[in-house]
């Protein structure tokens, strides 16, 4: 007999039964995490993700999708999953044992018929396989009717074992220090501010003339109750000497322990980078006695100058304005009276909505690379590997009725316990701080509670805060809320900062 007759399978264990797999496309079988990030919206069979070395691992319970399990909750630690190679894409199979390779003769394979004719597709075949004396039937895994189920998908960004060596290995344990900046533009200068230093963004309609004449200092803006000082950053970064800027927005910051509000025409986006990366100023340079760390090249941003935190804005002048009127901001409050700031984000999702920003671990971009689930219309649109996590990508809009074809711009990134879910909007417009009484806000209404609620009405939430002519009453998502119940309608959930603050308020 011609060896083109027999291949040669790895035997898999899966409640109570055997699958084989050609071993061409077993790359590796490891313990399957016990946390996974979920998959919702998905079908039961669908256990989530993993990061392995990098790479995101999308997960396949094949006993509860081959009917072998009627289960429907999490799995047992100590499981096992088979990492599954096939046409450039990977899958991880959670398995219960392994128990050999191989070698299977054409003959001995025994074409099977279902009364179903998704099972057929999946298991045609089947052969005897001996195990510690014992003869048991293994079912032969067709792995192109499994990945043409719907709800099936498969990391595309795949690497191979030896791809990866032992620094690589060790430096993937090694948890990464993170350094972001914002990026903002002023007289057409790209600046980059350390997020250390960032409070907030605001509107600059009033700007008020200095009654100090001082290069740098613009005047003085409204925010909230009070004055706060405004400052060209170009002369403050010494770039410039003369003050020019003409700008539309304000960025407060925190400079040696004193609020300020730098002036800026255009706020781009919040970074990450890697001080590695920040190439230092030539000596010959325009300005070689800016106080700038160096220049960062973004892909999509171009370059721009970071400010050198220890270094801005060390003219005593602009420290005592700033602690003048940051000095009258502290001032504003009544007496005796515990204010915080309530913080929301505005965005868009074919409709404007709100939520708190307590409740976001951050807000990217919408990446163009991503592992798309095949059941997207119901609004589980893939899977997303980000920062040593997999967050599951959620189409806001499918969920809010509010579906169109303009593509999302931006992703809302909620971290419930150890996985992420990232809602895909239109973008995201601003945030909104209001300085209020700690005990001013108040719920109103919580979504709609009845049994069999879909989750985006039960975290629906109406809430003022504030008193007399500064209350302001809003609609928002708690996407704290949903991102738990897509998961679990059943799981407990709490909304960050809105629960706590109404506790205070109930006190």
């Amino acid at each position: 007999m011609s060896h083109h007759d027999t291949s040669t399978y790895g035997v898999l264990g899966i409640g109570g039964s055997n699958v084989a797999l050609p071993i061409s496309t077993l790359r590796e079988v490891a313990d399957l995490p016990e946390a996974l990030t979920p998959a919702p919206l998905a079908p039961v069979w669908s256990l989530g993700a993993f990061m392995l070395r990098d790479e995101m691992i999308p997960v396949i319970d094949l006993a509860r999708l081959l009917q072998l399990d009627d289960g429907t909750g999490t799995r047992n630690a100590g499981d096992r999953v088979a990492i599954v190679h096939w046409q450039s894409g990977v899958v991880g199979l959670r398995v219960d044992a392994i128990h050999g390779i191989m070698p299977v003769a054409r003959e001995r394979l025994q074409t099977l018929e279902h009364h179903d004719a998704r099972t057929t597709a999946l298991i045609p075949a089947a052969f005897n396989f001996s195990n510690d004396g014992e003869d048991r039937l293994v079912y032969v895994l067709e792995l192109e009717a499994l990945f043409a189920l719907d709800g099936v998908m498969r990391s595309l960004s795949a690497g191979t074992v030896n791809d990866i060596g032992v620094n690589d290995l060790e430096h993937s344990r090694t948890p990464r220090q993170r350094h972001r900046a914002l990026v903002i533009e002023c007289l057409g200068v790209h600046l980059s501010l350390p997020a250390a230093m960032v409070r907030e963004i605001q509107p600059l309609e009033k700007l008020a003339p200095p009654v100090i004449e001082i290069d740098g200092y613009m005047g003085t803006a409204p925010l909230r109750k009070s004055q706060m000082a405004v400052f060209c950053p170009l002369i403050l970064a010494r770039l410039e000497k003369r003050c020019k800027a003409s700008a539309g927005l304000m960025v407060v910051v925190t400079v040696r322990g004193q609020l300020m509000g730098l002036a800026a025409t255009r706020v781009l986006r919040m970074i990450d980078y890697d001080p590695a990366g920040v190439m230092p100023l030539a000596d010959n340079h325009d300005n070689a006695n800016a106080t700038v760390a160096g220049i960062m090249t973004h892909p999509e941003l171009g370059d721009s100058l970071l400010l050198d935190e220890s270094r801005f804005a060390t003219d005593q002048d602009f420290l005592t304005i700033a602690a003048m009127y940051a000095g009258q901001q502290e001032k504003g409050h009544t007496q005796g009276e515990v204010y915080r700031r309530f913080a929301f984000v505005h965005y868009d999702a074919f409709g404007q909505y709100v939520t708190p920003l307590e409740q976001l671990d951050e807000v990217i971009a919408m990446p163009e690379g991503f592992t798309p689930s095949t059941n997207a219309q119901e609004g589980w649109a893939g899977t997303l590997p980000h920062r040593d996590h997999a967050v599951s990508l959620i189409d806001l809009r499918r969920l809010l009725n509010t579906p169109h074809n303009t593509p999302a711009t931006d992703v809302l990134i909620v971290a419930c316990g150890d996985y992420r879910v990232g809602f895909m909007i239109d973008n995201a417009r601003h945030i909104e701080y209001l300085d209020a009484p700690a005990n001013s806000l108040i719920i109103r209404w919580r979504g709609e509670q009845e049994p069999d609620t879909p989750p985006i009405e039960q975290c629906k939430r109406l809430i003022v805060v504030g008193t007399g002519a500064n209350k302001k009453v809003m609609s928002v998502l708690c996407l704290e809320t949903l991102a738990t119940l897509l998961v679990d309608i059943n799981a407990e959930h709490h909304c960050t900062m809105i629960d706590a603050a109404s506790q205070v308020a109930s006190a």
